[in-house]
């Protein structure tokens, strides 16, 4: 496989990764919190990963871009 082509891969998964790992992390903030507000902390996480892949997506598409 080559360099460009594992790294375009990488590229391409940032933002579902962003969903996951944000889901995640509201999942364990919202067991430290009352369970009525656990589908708020799932959704805020949800939120706040798919903003951060969007972000990380941006920028390592533009580097990515440039390098070719």
């Amino acid at each position: 496989m080559k360099k460009s082509e594992h790294a375009k891969k990488f590229i391409d998964s940032l933002i579902p990764m962003g969903l996951i790992f944000g889901c995640a992390i509201g999942v364990i903030v919202g067991i430290f919190f009352k369970p009525s507000i656990l589908v708020f902390t799932v959704s805020i996480g949800s939120g706040i990963g798919l903003l951060l892949g969007a972000i990380a997506y941006g920028i390592y598409g533009k580097k990515n871009h440039s390098d070719n």
